[in-house]
């Protein structure tokens, strides 16, 4: 099991569609919005690691971070597709990639406040850049905001597990993660 998940992960780095944004080939609909977020690398570690740092926190706390993202994404994303235009969003969303790893690695220490704060913006970067994607698409919309909180389950039960190998995968994740946040961000500030 613990393979799998690692080359699961690793694969989808490689594959041409895993870098940030590059379009997906996103139409239209539910489904397509659905597959969105399976399908692009950011979006996948960032909704996987979300949820293993919240399963985390401690005893009733933790839940509030995916919905809060979910949330704070669905608005920001809403914004996107009414009436803003595209910004720093793309280099924030690198940022989160590079983020998210380092807190699955480190496992610090943040006040509720400033877990709360790093969700909300995290969740509006994405959001944004989705938005700007998906134009006047409101069931693509549905479908992406539906597959995010479904990977966030994912790595909330993930981070439920108490074996070792799932502490390594944790690891592993957080690891990859700010080799890609890294290179996204250095590929964005250099281009």
């Amino acid at each position: 099991m613990k393979k799998s998940i690692v080359w699961g992960v690793a694969a989808s780095l490689v594959s041409g569609v895993a870098w940030a944004h590059p379009g997906h080939g996103l139409t239209t609909g539910f489904a397509a919005g659905f597959l969105h977020p399976l399908t692009g690398g950011d979006h996948l570690l960032v909704m996987l690691s979300l949820g293993v740092w919240a399963a985390r926190r401690p005893q009733g706390q933790g839940w509030q971070l995916p919905v809060l993202f979910v949330l704070a994404m669905g608005v920001a994303a809403l914004m996107a597709m009414t009436w803003l235009s595209v910004s720093m969003a793309e280099l924030l969303v690198a940022l989160s990639v590079l983020v998210m790893g380092a807190l699955l690695l480190a496992e610090i220490k943040l006040s509720r406040s400033v877990q709360l704060a790093g969700v909300a913006v995290i969740a509006a970067a994405h959001g944004y850049l989705h938005g700007v994607e998906l134009g006047n698409h409101w069931a693509a919309l549905a479908g992406m905001m539906v597959a995010t909180a479904l990977l966030h389950g994912v790595g909330w039960a993930l981070g439920r597990q108490p074996q070792s190998w799932a502490n390594s995968v944790s690891r592993g994740l957080g690891g990859i993660m700010l080799v890609l946040g890294a290179y996204l961000g250095a590929s964005l500030l250099w281009a």
